[in-house]
């Protein structure tokens, strides 16, 4: 007896495309806040702070949807683990930041905005 293969669901795509949009606005924020401080407005610097956790938990919520998308939308695999080193990044990006550890803290930032850009575009062209 042979399977039928079922179509695609769509809402596991509307859910990663949402989580990798909100995620890419947070790391955009967490940017502009950092420059903020650099500017001088130093209450900017609580603020990144803050952000930082609210993105490490969207990097979450952005891995149990690339999941979603790859076990009941018909996804590729790949976007899991791109989610789980981008939570591994955000997650470590907290202590380095709190320590002022910025030799290390600023170019892994940079590398988790280039990762959150590029997946967030993949996301909003790919079609199943």
């Amino acid at each position: 007896m042979t399977e039928s293969l079922a179509p695609p669901r769509f809402w596991p795509l509307a859910l990663f495309r949402a989580c990798t949009a909100v995620a890419a606005l947070l790391v955009l924020s967490q940017a502009l806040l950092a420059g903020e401080f650099l500017s001088g407005h130093f209450e900017a610097l609580a603020a990144h702070g803050r952000n930082g956790g609210i993105v490490a938990l969207c990097m979450v919520l952005q891995t149990v949807g690339a999941i979603l998308l790859w076990r009941l939308g018909s996804g590729p695999s790949w976007p899991v683990r791109t989610g789980v080193v981008q939570t591994a990044i955000a997650g470590a990006l907290i202590p380095l930041g709190e320590q002022r550890i910025l030799a290390v803290h600023v170019p892994l930032a940079v590398g988790l905005s280039i990762g959150t850009a590029l997946l967030t575009a993949w996301a909003w062209r790919w079609r199943p």
